[in-house]
């Protein structure tokens, strides 16, 4: 199922507050699994990336007056474009899906390049350049910090949002839906 621009964090940043790997394992639960998968294929065989995130974020500031949106273009109803532009935050998102595979990709970023800074990751880098976008976006942050913390513990985050009487109510909508047969 396409997102706008097909950005990777246009269908996991649901995933902060929502299990939707449980609640639709055959719904929006497959389709991340499904977008998680291709994102890393394309970036890292299509275009050979030594990394994957293709995402909205910061930009050098000589480039789109400083903010942009990526993605992988087939995957989204408008296509955003791809210039090898990563950003750390949507492997943190990837945790809730692909822990494995987040896992080695921020490694990685770490290793190729200078990617964390004293307040913790900046926001994007070029990865055919090397060049890091030394700025940190609050929205991106914000994101950072609440996906590990959903992945160390225990989805504390997701079980508190889930715990809201009126989120109960919209759990079986999610448990309904089926994508693919």
């Amino acid at each position: 199922v396409p997102s706008w621009g097909g950005s990777l964090f246009e269908f996991l940043m649901p995933t902060l507050v929502l299990d939707e790997q449980r609640l639709a394992p055959h719904g929006l639960g497959l389709n991340n699994r499904r977008v998680v998968d291709i994102h890393i294929r394309y970036a890292t065989n299509h275009r050979k990336y030594p990394v994957w995130g293709l995402s909205p974020c910061a930009t050098p500031k000589e480039r789109h007056g400083g903010y942009s949106e990526f993605g992988v273009a087939a995957l989204g109803t408008k296509g955003y474009k791809d210039e090898a532009i990563v950003t750390p935050h949507v492997t943190m998102l990837a945790l809730a899906v692909d822990p494995q595979s987040a896992i080695e990709n921020v490694r990685q970023l770490i290793r190729r390049y200078a990617i964390y800074g004293p307040y913790g990751f900046y926001d994007a880098v070029d990865v055919k350049t090397g060049e890091a976008v030394h700025r940190y976006l609050a929205l991106d942050q914000g994101m950072i910090f609440i996906a590990l913390n959903n992945y160390l513990n225990e989805n504390a985050i997701v079980r508190r949002f889930n715990q809201d009487p009126v989120m109960k109510r919209f759990e079986q909508v999610l448990k309904d839906e089926r994508f693919f047969e």
